[in-house]
């Protein structure tokens, strides 16, 4: 058990030794992240993720080639016009074939109602999403994506919503429609392609390995809900830096049983379950009907505790 907490970051380290419950479910489910491709493969389309820049584009390692580039939030610091123009005018200078961005809480620029006239004028390559979908064709292949900047409320920033907590319902219970964050996230498409959201669900590269859902906790209960409902083939954001990598989701069984023990929703019940799941899985008698799979891609690009830390883009093909 020491060996493997060692490999573990320290903040997570300290959240799993605090909670044997959490350790021994975080030690069932860790799933293998998905290859990721150093050169372009010829049948696939190959996507380039980024996030949280906040203003350090032109530091930043050079973009990787690609058929779509993607930002998903926190272009800048202060959200001032001048500085997103200093970003824009960096994303609108790529060669992407496809470019498309989104807001994220530090962009108050983007906030304004006439904000998809402005860049249609200033940035015409640029695709700004904000709770609104968008298609495209690849090689005869067609796409549908949608992207939203909401995240939910931490501090007096732009694009929030109140945070959903899963304990507060029963396990045969959903967020309801009276929560602003449901009704956010219902407007995904339920045939969404790539997902793209500015921050995290909860209990995926959000480093949330915590059953308190309080001040520390990061992703979104609500959003997670409404993945299981869309179930893109990509889903991409950021908002936590710490969490940057990528993770391949499978909606199934053990995957719900892993999200309601580390929703708190669940005790050692649920961790029962999901060893009975994952020995299902094993054996091959586990059903197909729900095998199906998500990229999750943190790409949040900078680290460190002033961002000193530029860490480039993330890859992935589908």
């Amino acid at each position: 058990m020491d060996a493997i907490l060692n490999r573990t970051p320290p903040t997570v380290r300290e959240r799993l030794q605090s909670s044997p419950l959490l350790f021994l479910a975080w030690l069932l489910y860790s799933p293998p992240p998905p290859p990721t491709q150093s050169k372009p493969h010829p049948h696939k389309i190959r996507i380039v993720c980024i996030s949280d820049s906040h203003n350090t584009h032109l530091s930043q390692p050079p973009l990787p080639h690609g058929d779509i580039l993607i930002h998903a939030g926190d272009l800048t610091v202060s959200g001032t016009q001048h500085e997103h123009d200093n970003v824009l005018s960096w994303l609108e200078s790529q060669p992407h074939p496809h470019k498309f961005f989104i807001a994220g809480n530090h962009d108050t620029f983007l906030a304004n109602p006439e904000i998809h006239s402005y860049i249609t004028s200033n940035y015409p390559s640029l695709t700004y999403l904000q709770d609104s979908s968008a298609q495209l064709t690849i090689r005869g292949r067609t796409l549908l994506i949608h992207g939203s900047p909401y995240t939910p409320q931490h501090g007096s920033w732009v694009f929030q919503y109140p945070r959903v907590h899963a304990p507060w319902y029963s396990p045969a219970e959903k967020p309801t429609s009276e929560y602003q964050s449901t009704q956010i996230w219902s407007r995904i498409p339920p045939l969404t392609d790539i997902l793209i959201t500015h921050g995290p669900p909860l209990g995926h590269l959000d480093n949330n390995i915590s059953i308190n859902l309080d001040k520390a906790a990061a992703g979104c209960y609500a959003l997670l809900t409404a993945l299981w409902r869309v179930r893109p083939k990509v889903h991409v954001f950021g908002h936590i830096h710490i969490g940057r990598g990528v993770e391949w989701v499978r909606w199934d069984a053990s995957q719900k049983a892993y999200e309601e023990v580390l929703a708190g929703r669940v005790g050692w019940r649920g961790l029962l379950t999901l060893v009975w799941y994952k020995v299902i899985a094993w054996f091959g008698r586990g059903s197909r009907a729900e095998d199906s799979t998500t990229i999750m891609v943190n790409a949040a690009s900078v680290g460190g505790l002033r961002g000193e830390q530029k860490k480039g883009a993330i890859v992935v093909e589908i």
